[in-house]
């Protein structure tokens, strides 16, 4: 009874707060007073502190972050977003954690492995632009490519930046008490060289500690990309092997293909991609043309590519912020035409609507108000 007041009060709170304020909380309505105070706070995310920052190999990053009390913690092989400020305005992006769970527990702190894209407008800047004691903000832990602890077997495959997550269901084993003995785990870990493993020695040295753990380092360079010999000849790996997969699209594409070839149940087939789900469509014509009315231009798109690719393709440059359909920022007024959601793998109305660019691919002639 106490506690169903309690919500009716709070609930009326927030709504006297929303009629005075057009806010969700006075927090947010003096947001920018408090930035004149605190500069880089926020009411909706986690402020937190860079600790240091440590050099992987020169393409690869890791930023040690020492989230504030609020933050909630995570699972291992979940991810979060990392706003930043540049040059005045708000970014995000998304990275997995790419240390434990009890790694947190023990020192407050996390690990962001981040891969410098060698054409992003972020990730190469952030490494220039952030130090020990930076300040950023995280949102809370999100994602359901968590630790596996009830299969028997598991195979973990991983290509280049794919490996993170995988790093911290590792450490995680390492560092707490949970880890299955009897649980037969093989890592195969592709890399485009030698010199690109990362974390290769903690793998080798969780291989000494750890009999039932089998890493495979596959350098593409030499052994090529993955196939179905490098899965089916690992003799550990049985009918009810588990798959996790991380890595570039094509990659996972190519992998899932192969395991539906070996028979694999799609039930024991675990994936995540660093952005939207590749699409195999076919369009309704061979031309099919996007109008960006505002923009006064009309472009063909012969590639399902996203309607934020070919927009950016063609000089436009909508807002946008995660590329992955979470954040929300690039959404845009379609007049007419269908599009496919790559997120949730539906089909838009032929009306107006708002659609998110980012996850969006046209299936016919689309119209945008942009």
């Amino acid at each position: 009874m106490q506690s169903s007041t309690m919500g009716k009060r709070n609930k009326a709170w927030q709504w006297f707060i929303g009629s005075l304020t057009n806010h969700n909380s006075l927090a947010e309505y003096f947001e920018p007073l408090i930035q004149w105070v605190v500069p880089g706070w926020r009411t909706d995310l986690v402020r937190t502190r860079v600790h240091g920052i440590r050099h992987e190999n020169k393409d690869m990053f890791s930023l040690i972050l020492k989230p504030s009390r609020q933050w909630e913690g995570f699972q291992a092989g979940q991810y979060i977003e990392l706003t930043v400020e540049k040059d005045g305005a708000w970014v995000s992006r998304f990275f997995s954690v790419s240390s434990s769970p009890t790694y947190f527990q023990r020192t407050g702190l996390i690990e962001l492995s981040i891969r410098i894209q060698e054409k992003g407008n972020i990730t190469p800047w952030l490494i220039n632009a952030l130090h020990r004691g930076s300040i950023v903000n995280l949102s809370q832990a999100m994602g359901e490519f968590t630790l596996p602890t009830q299969q028997q077997s598991i195979c973990m495959i991983a290509g280049g930046s794919g490996i993170t997550p995988f790093r911290s269901m590792l450490q995680q084993l390492s560092l707490s008490q949970a880890h299955n003995p009897q649980q037969s785990i093989t890592l195969l870990y592709y890399a485009r060289s030698a010199q690109h493993f990362l974390f290769k020695d903690e793998f080798k040295n969780f291989e000494k500690s750890h009999p039932n753990f089998h890493l495979k380092l596959m350098d593409s360079e030499t052994v090529g990309n993955v196939s179905s010999a490098h899965i089916g000849l690992q003799n550990q790996l049985s009918a009810n092997t588990h798959f996790y997969i991380c890595g570039p699209s094509p990659m996972i594409m190519l992998t899932r293909r192969i395991l539906e070839s070996l028979n694999t149940k799609p039930d024991q087939v675990h994936y995540e991609f660093f952005g939207p789900e590749p699409l195999s469509l076919e369009l309704e014509s061979e031309n099919t043309a996007v109008l960006f009315d505002r923009s006064h231009k009309q472009v063909e798109n012969n590639n399902n590519q996203t309607l934020l690719e070919l927009a950016e393709s063609n000089a436009i440059k909508p807002v946008s912020g995660c590329r992955i359909g979470v954040c929300h920022q690039c959404i845009c007024q379609k007049k007419s035409g269908v599009v496919y959601n790559t997120k949730t793998k539906t089909y838009s109305d032929t009306g107006a609507q708002e659609i998110q660019l980012c996850i969006s691919v046209p299936v016919n002639d689309v119209v945008l108000d942009l």
